[in-house]
């Protein structure tokens, strides 16, 4: 007897990146907005910049701290991620890793580029915490980078971090690329266990930054999570997740069973 029962699409593990967009988004707008209200959120700032300004390693371990500090650089960052989306491209993964490579770097720097200046923060190393945000500083801004011999942009632009964005974005979304379904290598556990890898360096990158003093602790909050709207963006233009193979397989063979034929037949 042939089955006529219904296979609906499994549209969770669509849905989740973007209900995650939206989560991620909706905390970066409030982090942002404490920043600019001087909100609870920047409570710690001055209190651990206080604590790191005076304590600043030396030697070997400012070395080693400077290291990792530079695993959020783009010159480590975007080739890491152009080569693993050509790599999955070669592989016969279609133009999806590279699209959602250049969805990922694209919207980092947008977004970045317009939040640092229009909020306008003071870097710690300045000894003051000062924030003059307005969208006058993007027109300024604007205006130094496309008019041939303005001046130069003079604002300050500190908050995001935009190391602890670029690790928040380049391990996560590396993982993605060498086992997800889209990958280089699709395997679901693989990937599960990458990505709970890729969190050490987008811990370890931000955590630095206040460290080092570079950026103020919630400077360093708002690059994770300008990162992870930018991740979860690319995300979403990468596709399934680690488990579609496997999801593929099973989803064919319940079409053919659904068609009426034996599932090997054909």
């Amino acid at each position: 007897m042939t089955s006529h029962r219904t296979v609906l699409p499994n549209v969770s593990a669509t849905r989740s990146p973007a209900v995650w967009l939206v989560v991620a988004a909706a905390a970066l707008a409030a982090v942002t907005w404490q920043v600019l209200a001087g909100g609870p959120v920047t409570a710690l700032d001055w209190p651990v910049h206080a604590f790191v300004d005076p304590r600043q390693p030396e030697g070997p371990l400012l070395a080693a701290a400077v290291a990792v500090a530079r695993l959020g650089q783009r010159l480590v960052t975007v080739p890491l991620l152009v080569g693993l989306a050509l790599w999955a491209a070669l592989r016969g993964r279609g133009f999806r890793p590279v699209l959602a490579v250049l969805t990922g770097l694209g919207s980092l720097a947008v977004l970045g580029t317009l939040l640092k200046v229009a909020v306008g923060r003071t870097p710690p190393v300045l000894g003051v915490d000062v924030v003059t945000p307005g969208l006058d500083n993007v027109a300024v801004w604007a205006s130094a980078v496309l008019v041939p011999g303005a001046a130069p942009f003079e604002g300050y632009v500190s908050f995001p971090s935009g190391h602890s964005a670029n690790a928040a974005l380049t391990y996560p979304l590396a993982a993605w690329l060498l086992f997800g379904a889209n990958g280089v290598f699709p395997h679901a556990r693989r990937l599960r266990f990458a990505l709970g890898c890729s969190l050490v360096p987008v811990a370890a990158v931000g955590t630095m930054m206040t460290v080092l003093d570079y950026h103020w602790l919630s400077e360093s909050l708002g690059g994770w999570l300008l990162g992870a709207v930018v991740l979860l963006a690319a995300r979403l233009v990468l596709g399934a997740d680690g488990s579609a193979p496997a999801a593929r397989r099973r989803a064919w063979t319940e079409r053919r069973a659904v068609a009426g034929g034996p599932p090997g037949s054909g």
